[in-house]
C-alpha cells in the first residue's frame, strides 16, 4: 500500500474488517490445544528464496508459504517497475520440492496488475485453475497483489471460484471469529518511508497474538544477507532470523507454527462443528 492511499482511507476502512477476541476474554484454543498461531507468506516467489529464506526454515522448523502469479512459473519475474522485475521465479520441480517440506502456496492473480471488478474474472477465477495446472498443487486461497484496492472485486468472486480464503494487506492480528475472506498480514519490513518511519521490529504483534489468542501472517517477498531488495517491501535474511528467534522464544509449546492453508482448512472443519 503506498502513503497516499493509506492516508485517503479513512478510519473506518481500515477498522471495519476487524474482528477481535475483547480484551481479558478466554479465546479458544487452536490445533492441538495451541495458544496462537504463526504463520509466514512470500509473495511472487523468487528463485532466490531457495538460498536465503528456505535454509532458516528448516533450521527453525517453521513451514512457509508463497503467494504466486499464475502466468509466470518458472520464468522470469514481468512486472515492469516492479523491485523484483526479472528475478527468476520458482520452478514446478523447485516448488514441488517446498511442497514436500510442508509449504503451502496461494494465487497471486493471473499477472499482477491488480484486480478490478472488471477483470476479476481473470486475475482471481482463470487464475486459480492456471496456477493449479502449472504447479500441480492445490489451491484454496487468494493473495490481493498490489494494494488493498483489489480486496473488494476479489471477494465478489472468491467463493465461486472455489477459494476458501483471501489474504490482504491490512495489517492486523487475525482470530478465530475473522472473515476468512479478509485475512489480515503482517508486514515483516526493514522500514517503511515518510510520515512512518518505522523500524524493523522482531516482536512485531507477538504479545497482541498471544493475549487474543490469535493468528499472525506475516509477510514479505525474497530477504537478502545484509541490505533489502526494498526496504518497505523486504527485510533482510538477519532480520528475518530475528523474527523467527523471537517467535520460537516467546511462543515456545504455546505456538502452532503453520503453512496458512492449514489453518483455514482447520478453521472450516472447526466451523462446521458448531
Amino acid at each position: 500500500m503506498n502513503r497516499r492511499h493509506f492516508l485517503e482511507l479513512g478510519g473506518a476502512a481500515l477498522v471495519a474488517p476487524i474482528l477481535m477476541t475483547k480484551a481479558g476474554a478466554e479465546a479458544p484454543a487452536w490445533k492441538d490445544g495451541k495458544r496462537w498461531v504463526y504463520s509466514i507468506t512470500y509473495d511472487e516467489g523468487p528463485q532466490e528464496l531457495l538460498n536465503h529464506a528456505v535454509p532458516l526454515h528448516r533450521k527453525y522448523g517453521i513451514p512457509g508459504h508463497v503467494a504466486l502469479v499464475s502466468s509466470q512459473i518458472g520464468i522470469p519475474r514481468n512486472v515492469p517497475g516492479s523491485s523484483y522485475h526479472g528475478m527468476m521465479i520458482l520452478s514446478k520441480e523447485e516448488i514441488a520440492g517446498l511442497a514436500k517440506e510442508g509449504w503451502g502456496f496461494s494465487c497471486h492473480s493471473m499477472t499482477h496488475c491488480g484486480v478490478t471488478n472488471e477483470n476479476a474474472q481473470v486475475e482471481v477465477v482463470e487464475a486459480r485453475k492456471v496456477l493449479e495446472d502449472a504447479i500441480d498443487q492445490p489451491i484454496t486461497i487468494f493473495t490481493v497483489p498490489g494494494t488493498n484496492d483489489g480486496h473488494p472485486p476479489a471477494m465478489k468472486v472468491a467463493a465461486q471460484a472455489g477459494y476458501k480464503a483471501i489474504l490482504t494487506i491490512y495489517d492486523r492480528v487475525n482470530v478465530h471469529d475473522s472473515d476468512p475472506m479478509g485475512l489480515g498480514r503482517v508486514p515483516l519490513h526493514t522500514q517503511y518511508p515518510a510520515p512512518f518511519f518505522s523500524e524493523f521490529d522482531p516482536y512485531k504483534r507477538i504479545h497482541q497474538a498471544i493475549d487474543l489468542g490469535g493468528w499472525i501472517v506475516d509477510y514479505c517477498h525474497c530477504p537478502m544477507p545484509g541490505k533489502p531488495i526494498h526496504p518497505a517491501k523486504d527485510c533482510t535474511t538477519q532480520e528475518l532470523e530475528q523474527r523467527f528467534q523471537k517467535v520460537k522464544e516467546i511462543g515456545g509449546e504455546d505456538v502452532w507454527l503453520a503453512d496458512p492453508n492449514d489453518v483455514v482448512d482447520w478453521l472450516v472443519e472447526q466451523s462446521k462443528k458448531s
